[in-house]
This record gives C-alpha cells, sequence and structure tokens, in this order.
C-alpha cells in the first residue's frame, strides 16, 4: 500500500509541474512579442514623423529646433539672429555687448547645417535623448573694427566705474586679531589678456552665439591674467609654518615697580621676512627697538630741579647720573632670543588656541642689565630718580659745597672750581660720586700731582681733593677766575677729609 501511494504521488507531480512551466512560457512569449510590437510601433513612428524633421530634444548654438522641418529651424536661426549682438559677462560684473552692425557682422548657415541633420537621423534616437549641437555658421566681420571695439572697452581698458585690478598672490600676513601668521588668499583680480578675449569672442561670433560668460575659469583658464602664487601652493604652507615659529614669542623685561617690558609677535613680525625656505631677520629694525627701549628708560642726561641749600629750587641739565641700560648687552639679549628655537608642540597649542597659558610656554624672560643705576624708579616721573634728603651740592657762583643729610645742610665748606676757560672749567650736570681713594696722582699734560682724599665726580677726572697749593687764607668767591683748577673741586685739606668721610658711593651730586 505504500508502495503504490508513493507512486501515485510521483505520477500525480509529474503531472502538475508539466503544465505549470507550459503556461509561465506562454506568458512571457506574448509580454515580449508585444514589446517588440511597441518598441518596432514606436521606430516606426519615430521614423516616420521624424523623416523631415529635427528629433524631440534637439537645439543647435542654444536654439530650440526640435520637431521643425530643415527649412523651418533655418529660417529660426536666421530670425534669432537677425540683429546680432553678443553679451559678454567679465568678472566684476564687466559687461560688453558686441552689436553685430558695429563691425559689420554677416551670417549665413552653411552646408554643414544639413549635413549635421543626416547624422542625427542616420543614428537611433530616443524620446529621452538631448541633443545640444554645437556648429559653426558661415560668418564675416571686420577684424579691425572687432580689435578696437574690444580693446576700447572697460573689460580691457578699465574706466572709473569699472577700475582694472590685477591679480595679487597668496600670500602670508600677521593678524593682529588672531595674533598669528595666517594665510591671506589670491586676488584673481581682473586684468584681461586681450589676445585671449579676442580669440573667444571670434569663436562665440562664428558660432553665432548670443551670450559669452568668461568668468568661467574651466572653460577659459588663461583668459585672465593669473596670481603667481595660490593659497594652496606648498611653498606658501612651508612660509606660513616657518614665520610663526619665527615669530610667536613673547621677550620680557621685568622692569621693577610692576612695570614690564616686552616685545612681541606683532613687532617680530614687522622683523622678520620668509625666502627661499629661510627667515630673515632685519637686524637694523631690532636694534632700532632696543635703542627706543633704552632710551624709554634712561634718565641719564634729563633736566632735574633740585631744592638748592637756601631752599630756592635750581634746574640741573646734563651729566651722567641716573638710570641707562647696557644698549650693547641688551641688544645681544634681544637678537638671542628672538632666533632661539621654541618647542613646535608649544607654537602649534598658542595657534589653535593663544590663551594665557599658552602665551605662557612662548615667553622669554631676560635680565635688565644697566650700564648705570640711580637711587630709586619712578615711572610716572623718570627724572625722580634720586634721594632728595640726600645729595651733594656745588654752586661754582657761590664757590660752596652743600652735604645735605635728611632734608638739611649737613656739611658746607669753601671751594676753588676750575679756571672758567676752555679745558678747565668745572662740568655742570647731574653727576654721581665713583670713587674714593685714600691717595691718587693727579696728571695732566703739565703736572703729576699726588693728593689724598681723592673723590671722583666724573669720569673724565673731576672730583674733590685737598689743594694745599691754594691761598685759602685769602679765599674769596672769585679766586677760582683767576687760580682755578684744571676742572676738579679744590678744597682745604681738613674740609677735604670732611667730604672724603661724608660722601656716599653712587651718591647723587648737583654741580650748578
Amino acid at each position: 500500500m505504500k508502495a503504490r501511494n508513493k507512486t501515485a504521488e510521483t505520477l500525480e507531480t509529474k503531472k502538475t509541474s508539466g503544465k505549470k512551466p507550459s503556461k509561465v512560457f506562454t506568458a512571457l512569449g506574448i509580454t515580449l512579442a508585444a514589446a517588440v510590437l511597441i518598441v518596432a510601433g514606436v521606430i516606426f513612428y519615430q521614423k516616420a514623423h521624424y523623416k523631415n524633421r529635427w528629433y524631440k530634444n534637439t537645439s543647435i548654438n542654444g536654439v530650440d529646433v526640435s520637431g521643425q522641418t530643415l527649412e523651418k529651424s533655418k529660417e529660426k536661426l536666421l530670425q534669432v539672429h537677425d540683429g546680432y549682438a553678443l553679451a559678454i559677462k567679465g568678472r566684476d560684473n564687466g559687461r560688453l555687448t558686441i552689436d553685430g552692425d558695429a563691425i559689420d557682422y554677416q551670417f549665413d548657415i552653411n552646408s554643414d547645417f544639413e549635413k549635421l541633420f543626416k547624422e542625427q537621423h542616420n543614428k537611433f534616437h530616443l524620446f529621452t535623448s538631448k541633443n545640444n549641437y554645437t556648429l559653426e555658421y558661415s560668418v564675416s566681420y571686420d577684424g579691425t573694427k572687432l580689435s578696437e571695439l574690444v580693446n576700447e572697452s572697460d573689460l580691457v581698458a578699465g574706466s572709473d566705474s569699472y577700475p582694472i585690478v590685477k591679480p595679487q598672490s597668496a600670500s602670508v600676513s600677521y593678524d593682529e586679531t588672531k595674533q598669528q601668521y595666517v594665510c591671506v588668499d589670491e586676488v584673481p583680480g581682473n586684468k584681461i589678456i586681450p589676445d585671449a578675449l579676442l580669440d573667444a569672442i571670434t569663436d562665440a561670433l562664428t558660432k553665432a552665439q548670443t551670450n559669452l560668460d568668461i568668468t568661467d575659469d574651466k572653460k577659459y583658464p588663461e583668459l585672465y591674467k593669473n596670481p603667481k602664487i595660490k593659497s594652496d601652493d606648498a611653498e606658501l604652507q612651508t612660509a606660513l609654518s616657518l614665520s610663526n615659529s619665527a615669530a610667536l614669542r613673547y621677550i620680557v623685561w621685568n622692569m621693577g615697580e610692576g612695570v614690564k617690558e616686552q616685545i612681541t609677535p606683532a613687532e617680530i613680525s614687522q622683523w622678520i621676512t620668509y625666502k627661499n625656505g629661510r627667515i630673515k631677520y632685519d637686524n637694523d629694525a631690532i636694534a632700532d627697538w632696543v635703542e627706543n627701549f633704552c632710551l624709554k628708560y634712561k634718565t641719564v642726561g634729563k633736566t632735574r630741579t633740585i631744592k638748592s641749600h637756601n631752599k630756592k629750587p635750581v634746574k640741573i641739565y646734563g651729566g651722567d647720573y641716573g638710570w641707562q641700560l647696557d644698549y650693547e648687552k641688551t641688544l645681544a639679549q634681544a637678537k638671542k632670543a628672538i632666533k632661539v628655537d621654541i618647542d613646535k608642540e608649544a607654537t602649534e597649542n598658542y595657534i589653535n588656541n593663544p590663551n594665557n597659558e599658552n602665551r605662557k610656554a612662548l615667553t622669554i624672560k631676560r635680565k635688565v642689565i644697566y650700564a648705570n643705576t640711580a637711587f630709586r624708579k619712578d615711572y610716572k616721573n623718570f627724572i625722580n630718580d634720586w634721594d632728595p634728603e640726600n645729595y651733594i651740592e656745588i654752586s661754582i657762583k657761590e664757590q660752596k659745597v652743600y652735604v645735605i643729610r635728611n632734608g638739611k645742610v649737613a656739611f658746607s665748606c669753601r671751594c676753588i672750581t676750575g679756571l672758567p676757560v676752555e679745558g678747565r672749567s668745572t662740568p655742570t650736570g647731574a653727576f654721581f660720586i665713583k670713587e674714593h681713594r685714600e691717595a691718587y696722582t693727579l696728571t695732566g699734560a703739565d703736572y703729576s700731582t699726588p693728593v689724598t682724599n681723592w673723590v671722583r665726580i666724573t669720569w673724565t677726572g673731576t672730583g674733590f681733593h685737598p689743594a694745599t697749593w691754594q691761598p685759602w687764607s685769602r679765599w674769596t668767591k672769585d679766586l677760582y677766575k683767576t687760580r682755578g683748577s684744571h676742572g676738579c673741586i679744590n678744597l682745604a685739606v681738613a674740609d677735604a677729609a670732611r667730604i672724603y668721610k661724608m660722601s656716599k658711593y653712587r651718591e647723587a651730586t648737583f654741580i650748578h
């Protein structure tokens, strides 16, 4: 029974599977046949309908001639180009219209037009196909008139309303807002190459185009003069990197009293240039900055007003007392700091975020080096650099020396200053006590005299010392006019000893 059932099932399956394929293939055949008939019908219709017409979606030099006969399309093209003019669009809204009449423009359709018609009908064409043809016509015009019109146009010659802008290469420049060097994009400009423009116009006239867009850089890459360097130039990126590495640093001097002086990236950017893969420094500009820095804090030679022994104000001019930076050493500091290598990661961090923390990593501190110092610093009034309570005053007019202590005259004595003639007069100004020597030899062109209790006031040789050869018993305040020294402050022996003990190293000494 089981065997019979299996056989029956097998026979039944075979019957079923034999019928179904027959129906599927029949339906598929009918569909294919219908499709073939439809396509054949479309082709037949297309061939019949467009036998003497341009196919659908056909344009010639921008003019739609779809479904038109050859003759009608010719008429349309001639009509479109009747009163022909070519409108040209340039950069920066530049415009130029070439009127056909102005250049004696003549237009006609040549035999290539009919050849194109035949070529289209010799190919299989779908309704969805688009056929945009570019065809040269038979044209003629006065080339001389065209050349004059183009060269005199605003596009080429420029005008008040359309200035010609030359192309500018991309560059690197220091941006004070961003506090770093940035890449400045190139400026394309609008300076046309006249011959290239004429070539483009000639091509448009030949095709009887009515519009010409010369701002299309891909189509007309050589029509405008181009910048030599563009922003994606590898050399420019190298210049950007090296310029930032060189400029991004802060060189700081602590001047005291809460005052700091510094060289900033903005200033360094004025002193560096990039060329051929290297940074070049303007040493003259660096020297000028350091000189101005030194002069800013220099009080030597400034005019001061002191309160004299009799409480009256006296102006003191010149001298060598005061603050003065050591120019040569400060310059060496600046140059070394400007050129020292800085960690690249610190520079990159600052470029990405110029905050105080990243700025600190680029800060180079330098110690202030003075060639001369004074008693105090007053950055509100620089010349208040001496001790107004303790100083020495020498009055040439009175021929007196006054030692001021705690604002009062603690000691005074007679003196004889230099003979008031060239080469021997005592210099006036604000000076400081430079040295004390118990024994010293005064030398000159015609003398060599040993003295005691020598107190130097100037580096050129002016100082306090006893003068035993002077007639102190008959001293007068005019004696210096006949028996004056070679510039020193002559004192009696006892007075010289007192001055030697009372005067202090670097103490302000005013001679007037």
